[in-house]
């Protein structure tokens, strides 16, 4: 499956290199896009997810604490929830990058830092996916509870 994301340029994408879990499939990986030319590019969209992951998990936690602020016993689950996964999101997604972006810049992989970003890789989808299709079902509980004007 992880094969069909990747682009002509290379037969491994990122997600293959958070999930590598050794160092010498890190340096496997790193290799081909170091002959690809693909390793500057790569080291610069580490650098844009660090961005992501502040602007997402903050804008999530936000968003949760908001919900869980509305005083509806409804929505103070969902909002509680929605934080303590933006948290846990925040949390696991950088420490895998941090770990990722230190292989990348040493050029080889080490077998901790590969291990513990392949172990951190699904606990950040999992939280991802509560933090995105929560915020979407407290904005959509929002509007079917709305005050009928």
């Amino acid at each position: 499956m992880l094969g069909a994301l990747a682009g002509d340029a290379s037969q491994y994408n990122i997600v293959d290199h958070q999930g590598a879990g050794t160092a010498e499939m890190v340096n496997t990986i790193q290799a081909d896009w170091r002959a690809n030319g693909l390793r500057n590019a790569v080291i610069y969209g580490m650098i844009a997810d660090f961005v992501f992951i502040a602007v997402y998990g903050w804008g999530s936690f936000v968003a949760g604490r908001s919900f869980y602020r509305s005083g509806n016993a409804l929505f103070r689950l969902l909002g509680g929830f929605i934080a303590a996964a933006a948290v846990v999101f925040l949390i696991s997604d950088y420490l895998e990058t941090i770990l990722q972006f230190a292989q990348m810049l040493q050029n080889e992989g080490v077998d901790w830092m590969a291990a513990t970003a392949a172990t951190a890789q699904p606990i950040k989808f999992a939280a991802f996916y509560v933090t995105f299709f929560g915020v979407l079902a407290a904005l959509c509980a929002r509007l079917v509870n709305r005050p009928k004007t």
